[in-house]
């Protein structure tokens, strides 16, 4: 019996989905120009996630929230030009419920498209393991060992109680 073929199409169809509505809850509850950071920053997470690891993405999210957090707050002035009481000022908008749910929302979307692209970078994987694809050929090792039996293993293992198959030899003409 073989188990069903893993439908990589369906991950990253919850992938797009999430994302999809992620960014629709972040751009709904911010500012414009902050709503457009977000969406790209999301878009950066799942693409880092998927052509890297689960840690570049969580470190791409971390810092995509950090910057998207600066950019709340420095509004239309660039972040170049934000000093140590915008800072301040920032840290202590953190607590007002205005400024904290649409940061919430942005850390919620990128922490769940970092998990959706990792599950779907999983079943990419797997789907390619369940198909073949990632199975290494054989090669028959011609030297003889202990026994001489064929091969390159020492005895143990689980093949250790076995008898060794007999050899097949073919007539040169």
């Amino acid at each position: 019996m073989t188990a069903p073929p893993v439908r990589t199409r369906s991950f990253v169809m919850v992938l797009v989905g999430w994302m999809a509505l992620a960014s629709a809850a972040v751009v709904a509850s911010s500012a414009p120009a902050t709503a457009a950071f977000a969406v790209l920053a999301i878009g950066l997470v799942a693409v880092t996630t998927l052509s890297r690891s689960l840690r570049w993405g969580a470190g791409v999210a971390a810092a995509s929230l950090f910057v998207y957090a600066l950019a709340g707050i420095a509004g239309p002035f660039p972040p170049w030009a934000v000093g140590l009481e915008d800072l301040l000022r920032l840290l202590r908008s953190l607590v007002r419920w205005q400024t904290l749910a649409p940061d919430l929302l942005a850390a919620v979307a990128l922490a769940g498209t970092a998990a959706c692209a990792e599950l779907a970078s999983a079943g990419l994987e797997w789907d390619l393991v369940l198909r073949g694809v990632g199975r290494r050929r054989q090669v028959q090792d011609l030297e003889p060992t202990e026994s001489g039996r064929k091969g390159t293993g020492d005895g143990a293992g689980p093949q250790a109680g076995r008898r060794p198959r007999p050899a097949r030899h073919q007539e040169e003409a």
